[in-house]
C-alpha cells in the first residue's frame, strides 16, 4: 500500500509554496492516541475538547512539541447528546459566555477556536454573535469546522473581525487508507489552486498510521503542513466557500 502515499507527490514535485493546514479534531479523550498526534512529524493543530479526561495533559503535550493548540468546543446538534462543557441551544448570552471563559482557562494554551458537532447552533444567528463577540474582545481566532451547509458561523465570525476561516475537506469520515487518501488528495488540489487549504482528521489509528507515513514526504511534494492560524487573515477571508460540502456531522472518536 505504500504507492498509496507516493502516489500523491508525483504532481508536485516541482512546485513549491502550497500550504495545508491538518487540524485534529476530538482531543481529549484518549491519551494514547493524544499523544501520538502531539507526536506527527509536522506542524498539525491539536484541536481539544475542554472538558476531557486528557484535555489538558494533551494540551500542555502538543505545546511542548511545538504544536497548535485549539479548543474544540462543542455545540449543539439536532440528534446527538452533547458533551460535557458545551453550548447549548438555550443558554442565555452569560451562560455561553461563561462556558467559552471556563473552556480556555482550562486549556490556557490555546489561542483559537473550531466547533465540535454544532449543525444546530452554528446555524443561529444571535448565539453565534455572542460567541464571535467574546472571541473577539479575547482576541482568538475561529475556524468553522462546518458541520453543516446552513452555518452563519464564519460570516459572523468576519463581521466581528475575527482572524478566521472554514475547513476545506475531512480527511476520514471513511476510515480506509484509499478513501483518506483520495481524501488528502483532494486537500493538495485545493492548496496548489488557492495556496491554501484546511483538512480536519480525529485521532483514529488508521488516521494516526496514514499521517505517520505521509507526513514526512510532504518537503518532497512541496507541500508546507502549517499551523490553522497561518492560514487565517485579517481582514478574515476563508478557504472555504460558503456553499461547499458539509456533512451533517463530526463522525465519533
Amino acid at each position: 500500500m505504500k504507492w498509496l502515499w507516493l502516489a500523491l507527490l508525483w504532481p508536485s514535485i516541482a512546485m513549491a509554496g502550497p500550504k495545508l493546514a491538518i487540524i485534529i479534531d476530538d482531543l481529549g479523550y484518549h491519551r494514547t492516541r493524544g499523544e501520538a498526534i502531539a507526536s506527527l512529524p509536522a506542524a498539525v493543530t491539536c484541536a481539544i475538547i475542554p472538558q476531557t479526561p486528557w484535555g489538558p495533559h494533551l494540551a500542555e503535550k502538543a505545546a511542548a512539541s511545538g504544536k497548535e493548540v485549539m479548543i474544540h468546543l462543542p455545540m449543539a446538534t439536532g440528534a446527538r447528546r452533547l458533551d460535557k462543557g458545551g453550548l447549548e441551544e438555550s443558554m442565555t448570552r452569560s451562560q455561553l459566555v461563561r462556558t467559552v471563559r471556563e473552556a480556555f482557562i482550562r486549556i490556557p494554551q490555546a489561542r483559537g477556536m473550531n466547533n465540535h458537532m454544532g449543525s444546530v447552533l452554528t446555524a443561529e444567528p444571535e448565539p453565534m454573535r455572542w460567541l464571535m463577540q467574546e472571541l473577539s474582545l479575547q482576541h482568538y481566532f475561529f475556524i468553522d469546522s462546518r458541520t453543516t451547509a446552513d452555518s452563519v458561523a464564519l460570516d459572523v465570525a468576519r463581521q466581528h473581525g475575527l482572524r478566521s476561516a472554514g475547513r476545506d475537506v475531512f480527511l476520514d469520515n471513511k476510515r480506509d487508507l484509499v478513501s483518506m487518501n483520495r481524501q488528502f488528495n483532494q486537500a493538495l488540489q485545493i492548496a496548489r489552486r488557492k495556496g491554501g487549504a484546511i483538512l480536519i482528521g480525529h485521532p483514529y489509528p488508521e488516521t494516526i498510521t496514514y499521517l505517520e507515513n505521509v507526513l514526512p514526504l510532504m518537503q518532497q511534494a512541496g507541500i508546507e503542513v502549517v499551523p490553522a492560524s497561518t492560514l487565517l487573515h485579517s481582514p478574515p477571508i476563508t478557504t472555504a466557500s460558503k456553499k461547499g460540502p458539509a456533512q451533517a456531522e463530526e463522525p465519533d472518536a
